[in-house]
């Protein structure tokens, strides 16, 4: 999937739970989306320093979840 598809899931997920009056607070899921694309990163950070010391396959894997999820969120941003 890319990260342009990711993100509009992810929103078009959290809009769901932001409707008021028949009416989609956008902005406010776009927000949600981003918080919790925020702690995905966060969390691969920690993993990748707990990392170092495992194979390079191993940090290559997380690493490229880091900058995958990194794309995630500049989409998200961009909607």
């Amino acid at each position: 999937m890319t990260p342009q598809k990711k993100a509009i899931e992810l929103v078009e997920r959290m809009a769901i739970y932001h409707w008021v009056d028949g009416v989609c607070k956008y902005e406010e899921a776009k927000q949600c989306a981003l918080i919790a694309v925020d702690e995905i990163i966060k969390d691969l950070k920690e993993s990748l320093k707990v990392a170092e010391d495992l194979h390079l396959h191993a940090r290559g894997l997380i690493i490229g979840s880091f900058v995958d999820w990194q794309e995630v969120k500049k989409e998200i941003e961009k909607l």
